[in-house]
């Protein structure tokens, strides 16, 4: 088939075919004249591009991307049109060497001319990874007041030209120093504690009286604790932690023992622990499904980073509660001192003027949570973190040269690279300064500290020298694969393999196999996967209530988890890159599983689960938080379906609309209910949009049997007009002619275009571990990748190991 991917923005490829020379001219002018200028020049202007205006200058390399599009086209056959003139085979070869000739030698120059020095600001994750990987301090800079939100560019937030620096980026990374320095030395650390609450001393007071009712009754059973949707209950309290203040904020490992009640076609039991939003809902800091059975409990176990002074509260997830419950009364019932509950079988116990919870065969109306008891330890210092704090600060009776000596090292690891005494003058005289004013070596010493950490090299990655030169040095290499695969600094191997300038040939190869081994390659696994795939755009839209019922917080979060947990299985399995199209299984938990109609996993959390042809699920082009993110809440966005797999599929950003574009009106309450497909191909016959929906549309047409929140359907659920709602159509024609039924066949479609993708998400890979955005000059870089991957069968580990090891890695 011809490639979709070059099917992709017709409108601004050039319409070019090459043949012999023209009346005489220089051969490369001469080939425009005779096969360009007709469709490209004054009389006619196709896809706004003008040849005979196009820079010729191939060293500026203002126009190169259009001349390498040329290329593109002229060697997949698609220019000149079938209704033109011809050329043969050998006048295109040798008009498309002479333009690669030109384009190289235009490459090659403007390397020669490149700035000395590149700057790539960390994004907020590898900030936080970093002072994680520098101290062992957990620090969040996404919460209000911290560091500023870093600036996308489709989806990416690590690329350099975006990251700026402002004077209140300035201003907040003092004020980040200070905290981290807070943390990693903190005047008075907490003592760890371990705490332990029953059901009965968490929800009936310590129980006595309730204990003596079922004494009475001959109960057996201890208390529980019954959670129930549609109420926030209290989880953890201040005074549990004793004193209270920043010196005990910390990591805190919780156990609690739950089971759970689902009830016959209802939800898995979910419960949310975290900051109370209403009276309903809080911010979920821990979220897990409850699946263990009432008379099988099970102990759940999580870390969590606390503020002080922390509340918390538990929250059941569930929209099963949102038409029955009775408003305050219903809380306040089951709230009560006199609603006691050991299980759902004693229902002699149940207060009667309550609500009911359970019907007569002790079936859950509702999804609810059953606590036994809740144990929380903390604040806890893992060895490793401590570790890494060891040696950074200087005995208080350390001589000044011995200063100068601990404040290298640390400086070295804090801005990755070498580092001489004479660049941190200006600290130590800080450091002199604070000491002749009467401050302790530590206090002094901090001063320094935060110099470092406010460093531009630190809060960059710095590339180059004052002498221009076109590849990196063995530090530069190793702090670029380390943001690549860790999102963080390099670790003491990778530091000694650049000291030592060894980062090549095994020994590199060494280190980027143990790199990709180690467990902080879950960072990339999360970061690259989120970016790439734009999972940032998951619930911009939240969908209508009234229309999509089930659609609930914990959904909305379990879907924008399944393509991170995909992509972690494919690269922890090695699978080719076309799973990515399609399959035969997904990674769901119990919500997800529920959303979907599968069988429900047997334990909590993400696991592999087998789809078959009659589920309609497989890859990543079915998935909720995929199909979500290109719609708006009420409906599904068909082109905005096609632009995201253009672009995270196939690497193509399709151009904007043309201006005063009438938008898509909703249908009168009179008019006949149509889908969306019919007024988007109503739309799509003016003349300026054609051009584009022709090569969009399909894209996302393809999936029209998927309503805005990922459901499969048959019929569009129409909300106005009158008639019948339409039977949906997911058929349509590519731009070469092939055509598909639904969105199965698209699939096979894009499977046989297997090469193309691979290619795409080489690119992908290469923005994100680059920092920067692909130019013609990477060109030969991405093909080396792209034929190394072509040999292993494009695995996906091997792809991302074919990128770390590739040539564009080293070359600045």
């Amino acid at each position: 088939m011809l490639h979709i991917r070059r099917l992709l923005c017709s409108s601004l490829v050039l319409c070019l075919g090459f043949a012999g020379v023209a009346g005489g001219a220089e051969p490369f002018e001469g080939f425009l004249e005779k096969h360009c200028i007709h469709c490209h020049g004054p009389l006619l202007e196709e896809g706004d591009i003008r040849i005979d205006r196009l820079s010729r200058d191939f060293k500026s390399g203002a126009d190169t991307h259009h001349w390498a599009e040329a290329i593109d086209k002229v060697n997949s056959g698609e220019m000149p049109p079938a209704t033109e003139a011809q050329p043969t085979q050998d006048e295109i070869a040798a008009f498309v060497a002479n333009l690669d000739a030109r384009l190289k030698e235009g490459r090659a120059a403007r390397m020669a001319a490149r700035p000395a020095v590149a700057h790539y600001r960390l994004s907020r994750k590898e900030y936080q990874n970093t002072v994680y990987d520098l101290l062992g301090v957990r620090y969040d800079p996404t919460k209000p007041g911290e560091l500023n939100e870093d600036t996308l560019w489709h989806g990416y937030e690590r690329i350099g030209s975006q990251l700026s620096l402002s004077p209140s980026h300035v201003d907040r990374y003092y004020r980040a120093a200070d905290l981290v320095l807070d943390r990693a030395f903190p005047a008075a650390p907490g003592e760890a504690r371990t705490v332990r609450k029953t059901a009965a001393e968490l929800r009936y007071g310590g129980g006595k009286a309730q204990q003596a009712a079922l004494d009475r009754f001959g109960v057996k059973r201890p208390l529980r604790y019954l959670l129930y949707p549609g109420n926030v209950q209290p989880a953890l309290a201040p005074h549990w932690f004793g004193r209270t203040g920043p010196e005990q904020s910390g990591l805190y490992k919780f156990r609690v023992q739950a089971s759970g009640i689902r009830p016959p076609g209802g939800q898995t039991a979910h419960l949310s622990v975290g900051v109370r939003t209403g009276e309903e809902t809080v911010d979920g800091l821990i979220e897990f499904d409850v699946t263990a059975t009432e008379d099988d409990p099970q102990v759940y176990e999580f870390e969590a980073f606390l503020e002080m002074p922390a509340t918390l509260h538990f929250c059941v997830v569930s929209t099963d509660v949102v038409d029955r419950r009775q408003g305050a009364a219903f809380r306040n019932a089951l709230g009560s001192s006199s609603y006691i509950f050991t299980h759902s079988s004693e229902t002699a116990l149940l207060n009667p003027n309550a609500p009911q919870m359970f019907d007569g065969d002790g079936n859950g109306i509702f999804s609810t949570v059953i606590l036994d008891w809740m144990e929380w330890e903390g604040p806890l210092v893992t060895e490793e973190e401590a570790s890494r704090r060891q040696g950074v600060v200087p005995p208080e009776d350390a001589a000044p040269e011995a200063v100068a000596d601990y404040l290298q090292r640390f400086a070295e690891r804090a801005w990755r690279r070498p580092v001489t005494v004479d660049e941190l003058e200006n600290y130590l005289q800080s450091y002199r300064e604070e000491r002749d004013a009467g401050e302790t070596t530590a206090g002094a010493y901090r001063i320094a500290l935060q110099g470092v950490l406010t460093s531009r090299n630190f809060l960059y990655l710095v590339e180059g020298d004052p002498t221009a030169r076109a590849r990196l040095t063995d530090a530069e290499l190793a702090a670029r694969l380390s943001y690549f695969l860790w999102s963080s600094m390099p670790d003491d191997g990778l530091f000694a393999a650049a000291r030592d300038d060894a980062l090549e040939g095994e020994v590199l190869e060494k280190e980027v196999d143990r790199m990709l081994a180690d467990g902080r390659i879950n960072r990339f696994i999360d970061d690259f996967s989120r970016q790439w795939l734009q999972l940032h755009l998951v619930g911009t839209f939240p969908p209508d209530k009234a229309l999509y019922p089930t659609y609930d917080d914990w959904l909305e979060t379990s879907m924008r988890a399944e393509p991170v947990e995909y992509f972690r299985e494919m690269f922890a399995k090695n699978l080719p890159v076309e799973d990515f199209l399609d399959s035969d299984w997904t990674m769901a938990n119990a919500r997800l599983c529920d959303f979907y109609g599968l069988p429900a996993p047997k334990t909590g959390g993400f696991q592999r689960v087998s789809v078959k042809p009659k589920d309609h699920r497989g890859g990543l082009l079915t998935m909720g938080a995929v199909l979500g993110l290109t719609s708006d809440g009420t409906r599904h966005r068909p082109v905005h379906r096609g632009v995201w797999v253009s672009e995270a599929i196939f690497n193509k950003t399709p151009p904007p609309p043309p201006a005063n574009v009438d938008p898509i009106e909703p249908i009168p309450p009179q008019g006949t209910k149509i889908t969306i497909r019919q007024r988007i191909e109503a739309h799509a016959n003016n003349a300026s949009c054609a051009a584009c929906h022709r090569n969009i549309d399909p894209l996302g047409l393809a999936f029209d049997q998927y309503d805005a929140v990922g459901q499969w359907r048959t019929r569009e659920q129409v909300p106005t007009g009158v008639g019948e709602d339409p039977v949906v159509d997911a058929s349509g024609v590519m731009p070469d002619g092939q055509t598909f039924a639904d969105s199965a066949q698209f699939k096979q479609l894009l499977l046989e275009d297997r090469d193309e993708v691979a290619r795409a998400f080489i690119e992908h890979l290469c923005t994100y571990a680059l920092r920067r955005v692909l130019t013609v000059d990477d060109q030969d870089g991405v093909q080396a990748i792209f034929e190394e991957a072509k040999r292993g069968q494009y695995r996906v580990k091997d792809v991302v190991r074919a990128v770390a090891l590739s040539d564009l890695m080293r070359t600045r």
